[in-house]
């Protein structure tokens, strides 16, 4: 159950405290150390950082760094009582996984990462004025739970990880640059410098999706903010981002988000109005 999801710019400086449920912290932009049980590690830009409750840590940014950071707060258990209410109740505790998994203290992401993408969903949907909008919070935040459980930690060598982190990123970039243009899969692979075959193998274990649809992702990510402006036409927001005509912008938006365009912009406006 998720309890607080926000993303927020100014340093990230918290003198020492313990909290009473467990967070993920995602470093957007900016350096420096923090403190854990004790220990003190540096972290820097795409780093997520996992606490546990009752852990005491502290943060200290860099001041001279601009900073951003994303924090979701959540518990595993739907009745665990708030942190303001019943705090008789929540003794110091920790989930212990089977088969030996954990999530790990911190990992390094990169720039477009399906993680930190899927924190980015968690957000937006703890903020909809939607009904479902809570449960779809949760939902996304427990694929970022499942898939850092599944991967607790670099599973190849720093080397050879970042090397291959490059090659996705300089896609990434390829495709959010390029988003009004076409796109096929020599491009991809120009930008990439990889067979297709092994371009489609790399992208789907570091990103989670083939490359076309991550683009469609992409596409589809830019189109919803693009709609929050009442003043573009729908049909210039899917010449914006992609789309060959308004019909193919529906079918692809739907697809990913299960509403037309023009119904997401209908909610979308209907709630900034509440």
């Amino acid at each position: 159950m998720v309890r607080i999801a926000h993303r927020l710019p100014g340093s990230l400086v918290i003198p020492e405290r313990i909290i009473f449920d467990h967070e993920l912290v995602l470093i957007v932009r900016g350096r420096g150390e923090w403190v854990l049980d004790g220990v003190r590690r540096p972290y820097a830009m795409h780093d997520l950082l996992f606490i546990p409750p009752f852990a005491p840590h502290a943060f200290f940014a860099e001041e001279d760094a601009p900073s951003e950071h994303v924090a979701v707060h959540f518990d595993f258990a739907a009745d665990v009582p708030p942190a303001a209410q019943g705090l008789e109740r929540r003794r110091p505790y920790r989930v212990l996984f089977t088969h030996g998994l954990r999530i790990a203290t911190q990992r390094r992401l990169f720039s477009g990462h399906r993680l930190a993408r899927a924190l980015n969903d968690v957000i937006v949907a703890q903020a909809s004025a939607q009904v479902l909008g809570p449960a779809l919070a949760t939902v996304h935040l427990a694929g970022v739970l499942l898939a850092l459980l599944a991967e607790p930690g670099q599973a190849r060598p720093g080397e050879t990880a970042g090397r291959d982190q490059a090659r996705v990123q300089a896609v990434v970039r390829f495709m959010t640059e390029n988003l009004a243009r076409r796109i096929d899969h020599p491009a991809l692979e120009r930008a990439s410098g990889l067979s297709p075959s092994r371009l489609q193998a790399l992208f789907r274990e570091v990103t989670g999706y083939p490359p076309l649809d991550y683009l469609r992702r992409l596409r589809v990510e830019e189109a919803r903010r693009l709609l929050a402006d009442s003043r573009l036409a729908v049909k210039e927001v899917a010449a914006r981002t992609g789309f060959r005509d308004t019909s193919h912008f529906s079918k692809v938006f739907r697809r990913v988000d299960g509403l037309a365009p023009a119904h997401y912009r209908d909610a979308l406006l209907a709630g900034g109005q509440e």
